[in-house]
């Protein structure tokens, strides 16, 4: 989970179809906003909803999560990271921070791209692009980066949405594992899914605090909101096979279902483990995608 998005300028597009209502701004490439055409939203941030700085949904690259420590080493270099939110550490890359350009709007279709150059702070120089499409009930989402610096980095991508959360709310998602929460909500011990972390068959989010990573994940799973009489299926690239759930207690009316290509965290160890994150040399690109199905869900 991130702090919040910090960029003024911003265009705002929309794209719909006979089921869904979608707006999205070129601060952050973020979606805005997420509905039924009869207005019940599908993706919230709850009682945020409306802030000028707040999203429902951002992209993740060049890297997801945490990054402890502010640096990393690879191959023999060491890279510092400056802290870019309202957050101590550098989190959820560049993108979801910088002004995207538009190329291309079409009714049910927006199309991006942002560059990000190392002279900006940091290792990191590349071309990102992002494609949000609505077909039906269904919001089809796809990253790509492309390294652009002179050196091989580790990249990883990831997507960021909130969700609402109602008290009914129930999450299926496999896991193997999972990541509990350590200081600076880093990832601390990595533990077998038991219990109420085990969100293999579906349940409801626990009253206590999440923050948390999971891994193993086949890339599919299933919210319902019964009070809503709404459901959604989440279809993730095989090369996303993690994903953290960040659900506060503080503003208990949303949880994030975030999947994610690495471990969190996992830049900073990049030397000994990726963990996921892709080493791409110069002008090679990385491409994940995710597909949130809406559906009616009432008994």
């Amino acid at each position: 989970m991130g702090g919040e998005l910090g960029i003024a300028a911003d265009e705002r597009l929309r794209i719909e179809s006979e089921a869904l209502t979608v707006e999205v701004g070129t601060a952050g490439g973020a979606i805005l906003s997420a509905a039924t055409r009869d207005g019940r939203p599908v993706l919230s941030n709850g009682s945020a909803a409306g802030s000028a700085d707040r999203t429902v949904c951002f992209p993740m690259v060049p890297v997801c999560n945490r990054v402890e420590g502010n640096g990393f080493s690879f191959r023999g270099k060491t890279y510092r990271l400056a802290p870019n939110a309202n957050d101590p550490l550098y989190v959820h890359g560049d993108g979801w921070l910088g002004a995207w350009r538009v190329n291309g709007h079409e009714t049910d279709e927006v199309r991006l791209g942002f560059d990000k150059e190392a002279a900006d702070g940091g290792p990191f120089a590349y071309h990102a692009e992002q494609t949000i499409r609505v077909d039906g009930a269904r919001l089809e989402l796809r990253l790509g980066v492309t390294n652009r610096a002179a050196e091989a980095l580790p990249f990883g991508l990831g997507f960021h949405p909130y969700f609402p959360r109602t008290a009914q709310t129930t999450l299926q998602a496999m896991a193997s594992e999972w990541w509990t929460e350590g200081d600076d909500s880093l990832p601390g011990e990595r533990l077998p899914v038991s219990g109420a972390d085990d969100f293999s068959t579906a349940q409801r989010l626990p009253e206590s605090r999440l923050n948390n990573g999971f891994e193993g994940w086949d890339g599919n799973a299933r919210i319902l909101w019964p009070e809503n009489g709404l459901g959604a299926d989440v279809a993730a690239s095989s090369n996303l096979g993690r994903y953290m759930i960040y659900a506060p207690t503080e503003t208990p009316d949303f949880f994030c279902f975030e999947p994610m290509s690495h471990t969190p965290n996992a830049l900073a160890n990049a030397d000994q483990d990726l963990g996921g994150l892709r080493v791409l040399a110069p002008g090679k690109r990385l491409e994940v995608s995710m597909t949130i199905s809406f559906f009616e869900a009432r008994d």
